[in-house]
């Protein structure tokens, strides 16, 4: 008889959201997203940036991305998280690496500088994102301070290896927890411009992309998403849904599942 058997290594399954309530009389525009304006997810261990279409958007007005677009955030006084690598006792030769959302950087030596640790960090995915400051470990502690596309998130806490340490371990701590909330205008409903329509699995980690989006239409609120002032993606709120309604930008109607066709 047939059978079926999973091969090893595949990776955890997601399409894209389906979010329309109808077909009939869409009207789309497009526009720029910042890709530093999206969350950050864990797949399979590794941090990813997945756009999905239902989410709503807004119109950047404040800061270098203005003129772009984003998802609409709830506001909030943002706070970028600063993680401290200090040294346990007194560490006197060996190596180490530093583990962030599921990355290693290469062996650092126990003393290299702040520059050095930098460099390593470049060479993660989000290199743009993580800067390093402080003084040089062991003597010192080492900042890890995340910015960019963290967007002010709490962020999971870095990992150090200190096997291969001599004397002592390196433990990293968060000193200053993230705070999000949007600042940059998604939080004004003046700004909204419609719902997204293009599904970015991957090309957000490397560059800002062009989107779609609906101004005109129907869609399924259920299905539809934004973002909260803790930067997590929730499910579209009445008091956003009513926005998009009404909004000079936009006019969809939305639907309940109970109504769908």
């Amino acid at each position: 008889m047939p059978g079926f058997t999973k091969g090893p290594g595949y990776g955890t399954p997601f399409g894209k959201n389906v979010y329309l309530g109808s077909t009939k009389n869409l009207q789309f525009d497009h526009g720029t997203f910042s890709a530093d304006t999206l969350p950050l997810v864990t797949v399979d261990g590794v941090a990813q940036r997945v756009l999905q279409p239902g989410m709503a958007l807004a119109r950047i007005t404040v800061g270098s991305d203005a003129g772009k677009l984003g998802p609409v955030e709830s506001a909030g006084s943002g706070a970028d998280e600063v993680q401290t690598i200090t040294d346990s006792g007194t560490t006197t030769a060996g190596t180490y690496t530093i583990t962030a959302y599921g990355e290693e950087t290469g062996l650092l030596n126990w003393n290299d500088s702040v520059a050095t640790v930098q460099a390593a960090i470049d060479a993660l995915t989000f290199n743009d994102d993580i800067t390093v400051g402080g003084g040089t470990l062991p003597g010192t502690p080492m900042t890890l301070t995340f910015i960019g596309s963290f967007g002010g998130a709490d962020v999971p806490l870095v990992t150090v290896d200190s096997s291969l340490l001599v004397g002592a371990t390196y433990v990293p701590t968060t000193t200053t927890p993230g705070v999000v909330g949007a600042t940059d205008g998604r939080q004004t409903a003046a700004n909204y411009v419609g719902i997204c329509d293009t599904f970015l699995p991957t090309q957000l980690l490397e560059r800002d992309v062009e989107v779609a989006y609906i101004y005109h239409g129907t869609a399924t609120q259920a299905k539809c998403f934004e973002l909260n002032a803790a930067g997590t993606v929730i499910a579209l709120t009445d008091t956003t849904a009513d926005a998009l309604r009404s909004s000079k930008n936009c006019d969809i109607t939305f639907r309940t599942a109970s109504t769908e066709l």
